[in-house]
């Protein structure tokens, strides 16, 4: 029987030393550890037992040079604080690294030049394909991206370009909110857009604009107000959306974050909600509960529910059927969101009060 030898106390164990130790070859070795040939099980678990023992770890390099992939995907958000991403990029790492992929996270803080950084450094670190959560792509990323890795877009479409989509179904969602407040009384409905370069604002503004239209809802000069996405956007929408005449008795805001701020600007001005008027939000990036927001009031915010982490999940396997299939024609997969109904939105003043 061979003499059992350590692995040298530094540098990198090789197959030669996992067939030296082991008492087989080095093709024998390899078809064990790369799953590829036949090696019989008693050989194999002899092999796999002398890799662990010596700290074998597979060469990435070589790999990648032996299968044409790198086995890393980058993942590219747009901004890492909001507490929507979280479980969209936990949904595509659930998936991805149960297939062998490595991420390589990255926040692009919704900036056009940091953006072309970090996709040029991913192409440099070869990775296999892109999952692009809510960016806007600038001319430059285009020429970076196409022709290219893969690449899956979660939540906003690139204009003019054929590639995977992945988004919550956004006309439904502004039917459910326009439907819920409706149906409470709400004809003077109010909407804070989100910003014009994003393709679900423009989605979720255009919904408005058909639904109020089909439910007979007039859209007064001033309802409607183009926002960022961020909270102070909320501040300044509310205040305009004071001026108008008559006031609105309702107001939809591009996502949570809004909403939250026109609350406290209403709350500001002596305004209660939902009393004088009901808010509701996009995303429930938050969930049921807001005592830690002691300016917000209400217990919980009126919102539409996003299926963060099927979306993720969708889009990690909308990525691996791109690269084991890469002819197959482009997916375009809407996901069915939900209304949470909580403590911001009651039947309009005029209403309450004349019951």
């Amino acid at each position: 029987m061979k003499p059992v030898h350590a692995a040298p106390p530094t540098g990198r164990a090789t197959l030669a030393d996992i067939a030296r130790e082991s008492g087989m070859s080095r093709s024998t070795v390899s078809r064990a550890l790369a799953g590829n040939g036949y090696v019989s099980p008693v050989k194999k678990q002899l092999i796999l037992a002398t890799a662990e023992r010596l700290g074998y770890r597979v060469s990435t390099l070589a790999r990648a040079l032996r299968t044409q992939r790198s086995m890393t995907l980058g993942v590219l958000v747009a901004d890492i604080t909001n507490p929507l991403f979280p479980a969209i990029v936990k949904g595509i790492d659930e998936v991805v690294s149960a297939a062998g992929y490595t991420l390589f996270l990255c926040n692009t803080d919704e900036k056009s030049r940091r953006q072309q950084t970090l996709i040029r450094s991913l192409l440099d670190r070869q990775v296999d394909g892109l999952i692009m959560v809510s960016q806007t792509l600038s001319a430059e990323s285009r020429k970076l991206l196409f022709p290219g890795p893969p690449c899956v877009f979660v939540n906003r479409r690139p204009a003019r370009l054929s590639a995977d989509y992945i988004g919550p179904d956004n006309l439904q969602a502004i039917a459910l909110l326009l439907g819920h407040l409706h149906g409470l009384g709400h004809r003077r409905i109010a909407f804070i857009a989100g910003p014009s370069h994003s393709s679900t604002a423009r989605e979720r503004k255009d919904a408005y604009l058909a639904q109020m239209s089909r439910l007979g809802c007039a859209v007064p000069k001033g309802y409607l107000i183009e926002g960022d996405y961020q909270a102070s956007s909320g501040r300044r929408a509310a205040e305009r959306l004071l001026n108008c005449v008559p006031r609105p008795s309702a107001v939809l805001a591009a996502n949570d974050f809004v909403a939250l701020e026109v609350i406290n600007a209403l709350n500001a001005h002596g305004l209660s909600v939902p009393g004088d008027i009901s808010v509701c939000g996009f995303d429930d990036a938050f969930g049921v509960h807001f005592t830690a927001l002691a300016s917000l009031q209400a217990k919980g915010l009126t919102t539409v529910t996003q299926p963060k982490r099927e979306l993720g999940q969708a889009a990690a396997r909308a990525m691996l059927m791109r690269l084991d299939q890469p002819q197959t024609a482009v997916c375009q997969t809407l996901l069915p969101v939900g209304l949470q109904i909580r403590d911001t939105s009651g039947e309009p003043a005029e209403m309450a009060t004349s019951g």
